[in-house]
């Protein structure tokens, strides 16, 4: 770095998580009559993870934070089919918490990389032949429950 200072890791995580919600609008002028209405689209895709849902998973750690639910050091716990995920591991990531994830091998294993290399632990349940069926969701969320009710989670 310039100047020869390190941030402080609080001030990392802060640029990091900075960036998201900061995502461009763009006039869509061709898709009403012209007069009738202005569109804009906003481009999510130019959040850190490339996700909307990266505003969630910011909005739901700092909700647990705010609640006294999420303290320094905890555990993050969910299952998901990846995205979600994916933007959970990311915010916890650059806030120090670890994330447990309930995956299944039903669901991409780009996703399942993506969230490991965040440093999430991602359990499988497994599925019926590849199928996403109701038992294999009830099944997550059961499994997602037990570790929630762990000590320390």
């Amino acid at each position: 770095m310039r100047g020869g200072t390190e941030p402080t890791d609080s001030a990392t995580a802060a640029g990091v998580l900075a960036g998201v919600g900061g995502t461009p609008l763009v006039e869509l002028r061709k898709v009403v009559p012209a007069g009738s209405a202005r569109v804009l689209a906003k481009l999510e895709w130019a959040n850190p993870t490339g996700s909307l849902k990266d505003r969630m998973a910011v909005a739901a750690i700092a909700g647990a934070e705010a609640r006294g639910d999420l303290r320094p050091g905890g555990t993050v716990v969910e299952y998901t089919a990846g995205t979600t995920g994916i933007s959970l591991a990311f915010v916890c990531a650059a806030k120090g918490y670890r994330l447990r994830i309930v995956f299944s091998d039903a669901f991409s294993d780009e996703k399942r990389h993506t969230m490991e290399a965040f440093g999430a632990i991602v359990e499988d349940v497994p599925s019926d032949q590849g199928r996403i069926t109701e038992t294999l969701i009830k099944a997550m969320i059961a499994r997602a429950g037990e570790i929630s009710a762990e000590p320390g989670h």
